[in-house]
């Protein structure tokens, strides 16, 4: 791992999780604690023994944002298209991802395998998410989170956890207008002392991902020009 784009010193509070985030070498001195919520991790290893070890690889998720979001040996519509939406362009270079994702931590919000590209997490799943992201939000002082994907279900997991006793407190909730046929969602949630974490719902960037369209919006709540 090239140490010049990672911080590991929030490693210690990572032990319980299957596969470490993605935490950038300017993360922690950034103006605002931004990280990016994917979905899932899913086995893509055709029965290949030594290729399921790779992913089953505790650093596997860091690797990949380095090898697809940075120096784009493979190209992964989920993390170039984002990289196009956030600098409205669509020929992002090499310095500029580093500039990107330098600054920005990475993790999915499922904490299990997917046996398949197939397969879909369920609300059991999401709901364990929601509640391992409220503890990385506080461990990593996050403020932002962009989080990929509008699935209904995914939405009601995090209704679930709202609803519990002594959950994050529900500040705003807003849609934002259509985008093709989804519509953009704004929450913020008040965490424990007081931490205010503020989350915009984008359309998954794997697909049917109009970056131009979305990057507005993800630049406005991002405050980038």
């Amino acid at each position: 791992m090239e140490s010049d784009y990672l911080d590991t010193q929030f490693d210690a509070g990572f032990s319980d999780l299957r596969w470490l985030p993605w935490v950038g070498s300017a993360f922690a001195t950034s103006p605002k604690r931004t990280m990016v919520l994917g979905e899932s991790i899913y086995d893509y290893s055709e029965g290949r023994a030594a290729k399921r070890e790779r992913i089953e690889d505790r650093n596997s998720l860091r690797e990949r944002q380095l090898v697809h979001g940075i120096h784009e040996t493979y190209r992964s519509k989920y993390l170039r298209n984002f990289g196009k939406a956030y600098y409205l362009k669509d020929k992002v270079s090499k310095a500029e991802r580093e500039v990107l994702w330098r600054q920005m931590a990475y993790h999915n919000l499922v904490l299990r395998m997917m046996d398949s590209v197939k397969e879909r997490p369920r609300r059991s799943d999401y709901l364990h998410g929601w509640k391992s992201l409220i503890e990385l939000a506080q461990s990593l002082a996050l403020q932002r989170c962009v989080v990929y994907g509008l699935d209904p279900v995914k939405l009601a997991a995090l209704r679930d956890l709202l609803d519990q006793p002594g959950a994050p407190v529900l500040v705003e909730r807003k849609r934002l207008p259509v985008i093709g046929r989804s519509k953009p969602l704004r929450m913020t949630l008040e965490l424990r002392g007081g931490q205010s974490l503020a989350l915009l719902f984008i359309r998954h960037p794997s697909a049917y991902f109009s970056w131009d369209k979305w990057g507005v919006v993800l630049g406005e709540f991002l405050g980038v020009s």
